[in-house]
């Protein structure tokens, strides 16, 4: 077996890291983002990474009711900072 479940994880979690750093910086240059949607954004960012990484790790582990309950804690409110972002970058771009 060339790669274990950990190597794929840390593989995802870059890959994920690097398109949403690649993507807000191209939707900064495009809306020119405040310090509310930065804030929302970098935090939507975080929880996304951390509960992908909490929930592949407690699968990895045997934990499914974790990873279940990861995805839930984290996963959700951090799509409902980025949908917040989103529509404060938006509202400033439409004001402009």
């Amino acid at each position: 077996m060339i790669f274990s479940g950990i190597e794929i994880l840390f593989f995802s979690l870059g890959v994920i890291t690097t398109l949403a750093m690649g993507t807000t910086y191209y939707y900064n240059t495009k809306f020119k983002f405040n310090w509310g949607t930065w804030s929302s954004i970098c935090l939507g960012i975080f929880l996304f990474i951390f509960g992908i990484a909490w929930s592949f790790s407690s699968i990895l582990e045997g934990e499914p009711r974790a990873a279940s309950m990861g995805l839930v804690v984290f996963v959700i409110p951090a799509i409902i900072f980025l949908v917040l972002g989103r529509r404060l970058a938006l509202k400033k771009a439409i004001s402009n």
